[in-house]
């Protein structure tokens, strides 16, 4: 990520991902192919804005969980797993009914959300409100944090442009109570489970896009054309998943864990809660753009399609860059070049075979990630160097 990123050896004080949590992720797998869904049924740029809108809402309430879970062991205590347990069949009808949230099933999205995020909420709030400086910030947080799910069943009854409009306050209430609370106090968060929850999270977004290569290709009769075309649009998620998983985890949960207190709480919301998002949005368009592409392989990626290609790398390479910024203050040049390749790609792409479009960004992708890992490899072994 940088020359000057160590990373030292595992924190101690480890707690990893319960099964619980393993099996409440089940629920958020269906939540992103139901997105990926959402969006390529209205790939205009207003059916993308609604689709990364209900992309907040549900992430947040997913990483309410993560936040709760690292402060509790949600499966050590029979209560808190019992309530976990009884949030999956809601939080499921929450997540079945995105396809159709704007129109015929926002009710039952909105009173599910509500359900499950007031439970969770409370949850954490039980344990937080014991401890002087944990409760300060819960306290920051609830008072707008309870409010955000209470909007969203509000927007439900509403119609049209007004339920995007309420449901956007909602979203931006439950993020303003995230940038105000971080910092007010303590936060209890275990550095190696939070990291590796939102590792899991990047994994359930790269399988959405192999779900969408392989069950688009499986419902066809395999032709060549549409065996390169599988071949090309994997190569992009396997390049992405070196792209994160070479280092990213390690040296985001190493600098967590050299930090306490409200600096702690304010890194996990920058680079975890916030920081990963658009990493999970630009999956996810990603994943649109795969099931157009295994459709019609031998033709040209439409306008909306090319679009949708230069947004998801633009989002998940942006996190890429915020998480650097935040984390050692500096953006790697090659990361901004394979941003603004990509554009003149996708702008000049119009009569180039779609197949490949999506393996020169692959190639891209390829490339940017050996350099960076090159830089970063070379700051350890000068660091491994001096401790010797």
């Amino acid at each position: 990520m940088s020359d000057d990123v160590e990373v030292a050896a595992p924190v101690s004080d480890e707690r990893h991902a319960t099964n619980l949590e393993l099996f409440l992720d089940l629920v958020f797998v269906f939540a992103i192919t139901q997105i990926a869904t959402l969006i390529s049924r209205h790939d205009t740029g207003t059916g993308v804005a609604k689709g990364v809108l209900i992309a907040l809402l549900v992430w947040w309430q997913w990483s309410q969980f993560t936040w709760a879970g690292s402060a509790i062991d949600l499966q050590r205590q029979g209560r808190t797993r019992l309530l976990v347990l009884c949030t999956v069949p809601f939080a499921l009808i929450m997540t079945s009914t995105i396809p159709e949230v704007f129109t015929r099933n926002g009710l039952w999205f909105a009173a599910a959300y509500m359900g499950v995020q007031v439970t969770v909420l409370s949850m954490q709030g039980l344990v937080a409100i014991r401890e002087d400086d944990t409760r300060i910030a819960f306290v920051k947080y609830a008072a707008l944090a309870f409010v955000a799910p209470a909007v969203v069943l509000g927007g439900a009854f509403a119609h049209g442009n007004a339920r995007i409009v309420v449901w956007s306050v909602a979203a931006a209430l439950n993020v303003i109570s995230g940038i105000r609370a971080a910092g007010a106090g303590e936060w209890t968060i275990n550095p190696v489970h939070f990291a590796e929850r939102h590792a899991l999270f990047v994994i359930i977004s790269l399988g959405e896009v192999l779900v969408a290569a392989g069950a688009t290709s499986s419902e066809r009769h395999l032709t060549p054309m549409e065996a390169v075309a599988l071949v090309v649009s994997v190569a992009v998620a396997c390049v992405w998943w070196w792209t994160y998983f070479a280092f990213i985890p390690t040296v985001t949960e190493h600098r967590l864990s050299e930090l306490t207190g409200g600096p702690r709480g304010v890194f996990a919301r920058d680079v975890f809660t916030l920081g990963h998002f658009p990493l999970v949005v630009g999956l996810v368009l990603y994943a649109v753009v795969v099931k157009h592409l295994m459709v019609h392989p031998a033709g040209h990626l439409g306008a909306s399609d090319r679009w949708l290609l230069f947004s998801g790398v633009a989002s998940f390479v942006g996190s890429l860059l915020v998480i650097e910024l935040r984390v050692v203050r500096r953006m790697s040049t090659e990361r901004l070049v394979a941003i603004v390749a990509v554009a003149a790609l996708c702008a000049g792409g119009r009569h180039a075979r779609s197949v490949i479009v999506v393996a020169l960004v692959a190639v891209g992708m390829g490339v940017m990630q050996a350099i960076t890992y090159r830089r970063f490899a070379q700051s350890q072994a000068t660091a491994a160097t001096r401790r010797n």
